[in-house]
């Protein structure tokens, strides 16, 4: 990535016009003034920088999402972060790839940084896909915040909280066994008594509700997570938590699987990072399926990075 940078949110969206295919978009974080946005395309294995957010933040969280009213396709939002001036803000702005140009849409209900961000089926009473923002850092403390945003109505909604937590991670993937449809995993962070813990658990917006599921195996904050085919010797869709800080900075993996309920540990990152950014799409040329790519961070040590790493699911066998 051109911009070394920690604190950055990524998702996967339509390239940006005069591109084709998907790209990763990595997008604000600790490095030349909060704004900057950057798209890499795996067809081309290039970078390209894009137009600014309008707010310079870190620590935000991103998600892709149908556009708002009055514009089509899908769009990238940035949802809350620390400002230029340190102030947490829940200030909310979506990117359309097709426009290269950022709108301001409502913001958060209650302002964050530290959040984690997926997109998933709308709550009860709505139709369509919502992006929801999940916990985060309000005052000085862990909050179980979860609210929703529906593009069509750009309004948010308030929906069940979860426990306090900052520095997470979160992604939409199948519904843990027993229940059905898409739901959004929360994994990782710090709880409200500031202590790093490895609870995840699942929203499920048919029924607004949270349910407890396995922890993961490492405890982590500063770590995202994405959903992509599970590992090899497994079916279906994964959820892939990546990195973070336990304290120490790790390159740990590990894997959960909804129908199992069990999280699986693969061959550690080829760079030890935290605070950085992770999302899903085809991988890059010379592979075939669906790989996790993983950006940006801070290395041990404390120094900023732009790499950007694959993981190929399918050929990610279990450590042993």
């Amino acid at each position: 990535m051109p911009t070394a940078r920690w604190g950055l949110a990524a998702a996967s969206a339509p390239c940006p016009t005069g591109q084709t295919g998907t790209c990763v978009y990595a997008v604000g974080g600790n490095g030349n003034g909060g704004t900057t946005v950057e798209s890499y395309n795996r067809l081309t294995n290039a970078w390209s920088t894009l137009r600014s957010l309008t707010t310079p933040r870190r620590d935000l969280a991103v998600a892709a999402a149908p556009c708002p009213t009055g514009q089509t396709g899908t769009c990238v939002y940035a949802v809350g972060g620390l400002d230029a001036g340190n102030t947490i803000v829940g200030t909310v702005e979506s990117y359309n790839p097709t426009t290269n140009a950022w709108s301001t849409v409502t913001s958060l209900t209650t302002p964050r940084s530290q959040l984690a961000a997926a997109a998933a089926p709308c709550p009860p009473g709505q139709t369509g896909t919502c992006v929801y923002a999940v916990g985060g850092n309000n005052s000085g403390l862990a909050v179980g915040t979860v609210e929703s945003y529906n593009p069509a109505t750009n309004a948010w909604s308030p929906v069940a909280s979860n426990t306090p937590r900052l520095l997470l991670a979160a992604a939409a993937a199948p519904c843990p066994s027993g229940q059905t449809g898409t739901c959004v995993y929360a994994a990782g962070g710090f709880d409200a008594g500031n202590t790093i813990v490895g609870t995840v658990e699942s929203y499920n917006p048919t029924t607004n509700a949270w349910s407890t599921v396995t922890s993961l195996p490492t405890r982590r904050a500063g770590l995202p997570a994405a959903a992509a085919p599970c590992p090899s010797g497994q079916t279906g869709t994964c959820v892939y938590a990546v990195g973070g800080f336990t304290p120490g900075t790790v390159g740990t993996v590990e894997s959960y699987n909804p129908v199992s309920n069990v999280w699986t540990t693969l061959p550690t990152a080829p760079t030890p990072r935290a605070q950085l950014a992770a999302a899903t799409t085809t991988c890059p040329p010379g592979q075939t399926g669906t790989c996790v790519y993983t950006v940006g961070g801070v290395i041990p040590g404390g120094a900023p990075v732009g790499t950007l790493e694959a993981l190929d699911p399918p050929a990610a066998k279990p450590s042993r």
